[in-house]
């Protein structure tokens, strides 16, 4: 994670979230969990990114992989429970963006979020 991340408040979650996946559509995503006793483990690897959101009424961050193509016909979820913070770097060029949240036990889930190659300009 970047220095100069942003935090938004508990307030501002839904909507952030909403804007990190309207502008990441169709970008490949990896979830990976850093657990004091466990570890990191990857939850998935390079899969189509569906959407991330907040359910307020649950007090759960909902990421959402795949159901894009037949190769991911399934939307899968990865759930974190009671987060306690989400902090994300700022977006930039060429580079993947990562978003941690940052369970109320201490555990942080980073969805890093790639860029699909441009195409090129048609000849």
């Amino acid at each position: 994670m970047s220095p100069d991340r942003y935090e938004p408040q508990r307030r501002e979650w839904r909507d952030f979230l909403e804007l990190v996946t309207k502008e990441h559509e169709g970008d490949a995503v990896t979830i990976e969990v850093v657990d004091r006793e466990y570890g990191d483990q990857f939850e998935a690897e390079q899969m189509p990114f569906a959407y991330l959101e907040y359910d307020d009424k649950d007090d759960a961050v909902i990421v959402g992989v795949g159901g894009k193509d037949s190769r991911y016909p399934v939307v899968l979820r990865h759930i974190i429970e009671n987060p306690k913070a989400v902090l994300a770097d700022p977006p930039a060029p060429n580079a993947a963006r990562a978003i941690d949240i940052v369970s109320d036990d201490g555990t942080s889930t980073i969805v890093s979020l790639h860029r699909r190659p441009a195409l090129p300009p048609p000849d």
